[in-house]
This record gives structure tokens, sequence and C-alpha cells, in this order.
């Protein structure tokens, strides 16, 4: 169900937000939270799998982002809001990261060890497919938030492919395929869900402004079809 009536087929489980108040350039406060996920709900969401940026301008580490968790999960319950909500991170791919993997250090994950990762969205680390051969080697699967939007791929979709080949799965965000970062991401985002190559996708929502954008792609033709033809592995997470 969504804002307008129109029924839709729904997503039940979105693996990419930023609604922990207060911990990175996500929600603001208590209430902003709380006033995105009452609109998740509407739009027939049953879980969500909340990820807050584990980044260098916002250096999150695992103790900050579960207390945050739990504060989240407390409010829900006090007002009586019927959905599931955990907490994985985005991590940005730096040497940071890559060394935390080597060290074999916590990585917060979700449904089996799959890790939501990011690169810059102008250049590429060159480093990332070694980046991601030492994850998968402990044990994690890599998803690669937004590729629709790095800039540095310009338009091409071969560099996905190949990452696709080595085991990296992709998440498309929903506010993408309706329009919010423009013409172009769409325009990727659906070329890679006609090609098959989505795995997940997510909604990336940082704030209210955002809700209309992704409710505008969760009716998309394209997601309309790969929901309905049972092509993405969200519903696997409930």
């Amino acid at each position: 169900m969504n804002f307008f009536g129109k029924k839709s087929l729904t997503l039940d489980v979105d693996i990419h937000s930023h609604l922990i108040p207060n911990i990175d350039d996500g929600s603001q406060s208590m209430e902003q939270s709380i006033e995105m996920i009452e609109s998740l709900i509407r739009l027939g969401f049953r879980k969500i799998i909340t990820t807050p940026h584990i980044h260098p301008n916002y250096p999150n580490h695992p103790e900050v982002i579960l207390a945050g968790l739990s504060k989240l999960q407390k409010e829900l319950i006090k007002l009586n809001l019927d959905i599931e909500v955990e907490a994985a991170a985005e991590y940005y791919v730096d040497q940071q990261f890559h060394q935390k993997v080597k060290d074999n250090d916590t990585i917060l994950s979700f449904g089996g060890k799959h890790v939501l990762v990011e690169t810059p969205f102008i250049n590429k680390p060159a480093f990332f497919e070694s980046a991601m051969f030492d994850l998968k080697a402990s044990g994690h699967t890599p998803v690669l938030a937004h590729p629709e939007r790095y800039v540095y791929l310009e338009g091409s979709i071969e560099w996905l492919e190949e990452l696709k080949d080595m085991g990296v799965l992709l998440q498309v965000t929903l506010g993408s395929l309706g329009g919010y970062y423009g013409k172009v991401p769409e325009q990727i985002g659906n070329l890679l869900l006609k090609k098959d190559m989505v795995d997940f996708l997510g909604s990336d929502l940082h704030r209210p402004s955002h809700l209309a954008y992704l409710e505008k792609g969760l009716n998309a033709k394209y997601v309309q079809r790969a929901l309905k033809e049972n092509r993405l592995k969200n519903c696997l997470l409930l």
C-alpha cells in the first residue's frame, strides 16, 4: 500500500537506511526516525536492517551502533509499532576497512554475513577488488551499495559485471529509480534491473524528504517486474 492508495507489490525488507538518530548524516532525532519508520510500515515493509555509516567522517564502531539500535527498538516498543528493526553498517572501503578485514575485526553484517560496502563517488579505490577478495575469504559476502550512483563508472556497467563474476552482490537504491539523484543513476539502475544484475533493493533513507522518491521507485515498472518475478533477495531476510 502506498500514500496514494495504489496497490503494488511490496519489498518486505529494507537492507539500507540511516535511521539510528544522531549517528551519521541520516536521522537527526528520534522523532525523525519514528516518522520515517511509520512511513516504511505504511509502504508495506515488515523488517528494516538499518546501516549507519562507518566512514572517515562518521567513525562509528559496532558498540555505538548497537547501543543506538537498542534505544530505537525501545522507542518502537513504547509506541507499539509492529516492525522488526536490526542493524548492520555501511562500510566505506578504504585502507582502514581493508585492514579491519585482514585483522579479522568485528564486521557488522546482515542475513548470513552479508556486508554492505560503498566506495567514493568520484574515484574508485585501486585496491577495491583486493579488499573484496579478502572480505569473501573471511566468510563474508560483499554487497555494493548504490552502484548506479558512482560517477567514475561513466555510465558503463562493465566493471559491475566483473564484480558480479567475483561474487560481489549489488544493491540499487529505490530513490535513484524514483529520480531523486537525476537521470543517469535512474537509467543505470533500470539497466541493472533489466539485466537481472540487482540482488537487493534498498531505501538508503536518510530523511523524510526522501520518502516520495522512495515510493516512486518502489512503484517503478522494472522494480514491480522484479518483485513479481521474485528476482530479488530481500524477501529471503524475513
